[in-house]
């Protein structure tokens, strides 16, 4: 701090810019972390690291420094202690709410937001029309989907109008990753293992949002027992879903979810203005069924009647026939079967502790579009737990959300069968 005040003008030492020199300083000991030399301020020569902090634990702490200054300072926020999360962003608002110029700026910014959600919501609505289309089709789904994407790469070379560009380069994103998953789970029906190569197409496509795209990578990975290499993509997820991503649903919705004080919410604390990012839902079609998790498959079959699949809205017949589920939720199962399956139980456990925390969390409510699916997983962890009671319990709670067209119905009886022997 001593040597951030002499190199900044005094002016910028105010209250409402604390997180502005906070970062000032984070920057500099993230430089010197990088030196491994933290010198003193006041006598030379000395290295305050020296017996205090070993190399390991300065690199453990660069990793930290360097994600939380990447993160916008987003988990100060979520400091309890003291209520100092809550004391600064209540600092953040009245200093907006004071300087009429940085209001407009607040408010601008928090439109922009809300038209990127609406226009993401609005892809992935006709992403899913298009995949229902496909799955319909009498042709064979690869060949269309091929002739899909041979499409967009005409438009892209053809067209002079820019915004039809972006949005076939967009589309071409996550029509290529749904291709890789198809592919995949054509080979390991077959009880191929992935190779290299097809692994490596699939990096193209890993920057169509914050989370859902490495999800299903990381879930390709665990049904191919590459556990491994899965715990790393999960860890990388686990670095970029942070307090301000926003979660996208193209068919379900919440209320109040694109109230323009959600947006204003997701900026607060964001010293750059850059904008938070979003996660779509993870969502597997029946020909990806090999890239998901055993549990997952029962989310394609959610009917137990005839009668549950007449009463689906249009809406819902679109993508109630494929498995869909919120991105953090879909984490932290991921993390405890990977985990599991490494015989990593320490890590496996704290995996649940943080789904379990996740769903008793209120506040998660009103932001998770499928809480339904989520419990589902949750009761299956309990199920891999040997708990049948919790597990019982856990399925009945998702059904009181839902009690027709959902997965549980199957999960229920299947845990009964289990305690009668």
């Amino acid at each position: 701090m001593f040597f951030t005040i002499e190199r900044t003008h005094p002016s910028l030492w105010c209250e409402h810019n604390l997180m502005f020199v906070l970062l000032l300083c984070l920057h500099l000991l993230r430089r010197w972390l990088r030196l491994g030399r933290l010198p003193h301020y006041i006598i030379e020569g000395v290295n305050l690291f020296d017996g205090k902090l070993s190399k390991l634990l300065q690199k453990r702490l660069l990793v930290y420094i360097d994600s939380l200054i990447r993160n916008n300072l987003q988990d100060v926020f979520c400091i309890g202690i003291d209520n100092i999360g809550c004391r600064l962003q209540a600092c953040s608002m009245r200093h907006t709410v004071q300087a009429g110029a940085l209001r407009g700026v607040l408010l601008h910014n928090s439109i922009r937001l809300l038209l990127k959600f609406e226009c993401l919501k609005r892809l992935n609505n006709a992403l899913t029309v298009i995949k229902h289309k496909l799955s319909s089709s009498h042709t064979t789904f690869e060949h269309k989907l091929k002739y899909i994407i041979h499409n967009c790469f005409e438009c892209i070379e053809n067209s002079t109008n820019t915004m039809s560009k972006t949005a076939a380069l967009e589309l071409i994103k996550h029509f290529y990753a749904l291709h890789i998953s198809v592919q995949s789970s054509y080979y390991l029906r077959l009880q191929n293992v992935l190779d290299s190569e097809n692994i490596r197409r699939v990096r193209y496509s890993l920057n169509s949002d914050v989370a859902s795209s490495r999800l299903k990578f990381a879930s390709m990975l665990y049904c191919s027992g590459h556990l491994q290499a899965a715990v790393r993509v999960l860890e990388d997820v686990e670095r970029r879903y942070h307090s301000k991503v926003k979660a996208v649903c193209g068919y379900r919705s919440i209320q109040g979810d694109s109230d323009l004080k959600v947006f204003a919410d997701m900026l607060l604390g964001n010293t750059d203005n850059s904008e938070p990012p979003f996660a779509f839902c993870v969502n597997f079609l029946r020909r990806e069924s090999h890239c998901a998790p055993f549990i997952v498959l029962f989310e394609m079959n959610r009917n137990i009647t005839e009668e549950e699949v007449a009463q689906r809205r249009y809406n819902e017949k679109l993508w109630m026939d494929s498995a869909e589920v919120d991105a953090l939720p879909f984490l932290y199962y991921l993390q405890y079967l990977t985990y599991g399956g490494l015989g990593e139980r320490g890590n496996k456990l704290n995996a649940l502790r943080n789904l379990v925390s996740y769903m008793r969390d209120d506040r998660h409510h009103i932001i998770l579009y499928h809480q339904e699916t989520a419990l589902n997983l949750l009761g299956h962890c309990c199920e891999m737990e040997g708990d049948y009671e919790r597990a019982l319990n856990v399925y009945e709670l998702s059904l009181s959300i839902r009690d027709t067209n959902n997965a549980a119905n199957w999960h229920v009886r299947r845990v009964l069968r289990l305690i009668s022997g």
